[in-house]
This record gives structure tokens, C-alpha cells and sequence, in this order.
């Protein structure tokens, strides 16, 4: 199991390539807790219709909805109140269970380093699809492309997603 923050999945949800991660990932599947799930249903009830596709991806079950356990949730309130809901429950989870997240929010990704959890950024993720032959250099180029028009995301060292 990986499980995704927010922003991750939402990143994929606007250029329509939620599948490259369900690819990337299987066997292993790719999870969100329920604080992620709520902020996608929010999403989506404030006009982000885009956002709909992730909640039909756990419905259909190609994400799995991964619900804490109660000590999880008691773990929430020893986190950074700087952390959204999403992303403190996805932390506790991902520290309780070993799971590596998927989290392009610099903070997180900073406290994961400090804490040994596993995670994997935007361009971490990028770089997989290319280096294992997911998609070509070319294509990920054009995610690259893709995301910075639809997500306004600026991507400062592209180069080191393309490193041999």
C-alpha cells in the first residue's frame, strides 16, 4: 500500500492521468484515508468537477479508501497543526503501517525525512513512470507540460527527472 495526499492525486485528476499512477504502483495499491476522500468530495461540491474522477476511482475500488484505526487517530493531535486534515491522517497511517505516501507538499515532505517515512514526490514520480517504461521521455515531458498549465505547478530542476 502507498497512500496518497491531496495534492498528488489531484495533480493527476486535472491532466486525466490517474491510471499512470495505479500503473506505477501495482501490484502495491494506492490508498487515501478518509480526511483525503472529504477533501475531494469538497472539492468537487465547490465546483471542482474535475475532482469527481477520484472519488469514482474509490468507488470502483481502484483506490482504496483506508480508514485509520482509533490509536491512528489519536496520533493526529501530536502532528503539526500546520498539516490539513488530509495530510495528518495520511501521516499517522503511513507512520503506524510503514506505508510510503505520495506528497508533493514540501513541509510533509520534510517531516517524513525526519520521521523515516518513506515518500514520493511529484518529480520522484515523474521519473518512475519514465524510468520503467511507462511512458516515454517524450510523453513525460509533456505531463510536465500538462501540469504546470492546468495545476500552475513550476517544476525548478526538470533536468534531474531526466538524469540517466
Amino acid at each position: 500500500m502507498v497512500l496518497a495526499d491531496t495534492n498528488i492525486l489531484s495533480t493527476f485528476a486535472k491532466i486525466d492521468q490517474l491510471n499512470l499512477l495505479i500503473r506505477l504502483f501495482a501490484p502495491e495499491r494506492v490508498g487515501l484515508v478518509p480526511a483525503v476522500y472529504t477533501e475531494f468530495q469538497n472539492g468537487v461540491d465547490a465546483g471542482y468537477t474535475i475532482l469527481q474522477t477520484v472519488i469514482e476511482l474509490v468507488q470502483q475500488g481502484q483506490f482504496e479508501l483506508t480508514v485509520p484505526a482509533s490509536s491512528e487517530i489519536f496520533q493526529k493531535d501530536n502532528l503539526p497543526r500546520s498539516f490539513d486534515a488530509g495530510e495528518r491522517e495520511t501521516l499517522c497511517v503511513a507512520q503506524s503501517r510503514s506505508y510510503p505516501i505520495l506528497t508533493n507538499e514540501t513541509q510533509v515532505k520534510r517531516w517524513c525525512e525526519r520521521n523515516g517515512i518513506a515518500y514520493w514526490d511529484l518529480p520522484g514520480i515523474l521519473r518512475a513512470l519514465w524510468r520503467m517504461n511507462f511512458v516515454s521521455r517524450e510523453q513525460v515531458q509533456s505531463l510536465i507540460e500538462q501540469i504546470e498549465a492546468k495545476d500552475r505547478i513550476v517544476f525548478k530542476n526538470k533536468e534531474q527527472i531526466f538524469q540517466e
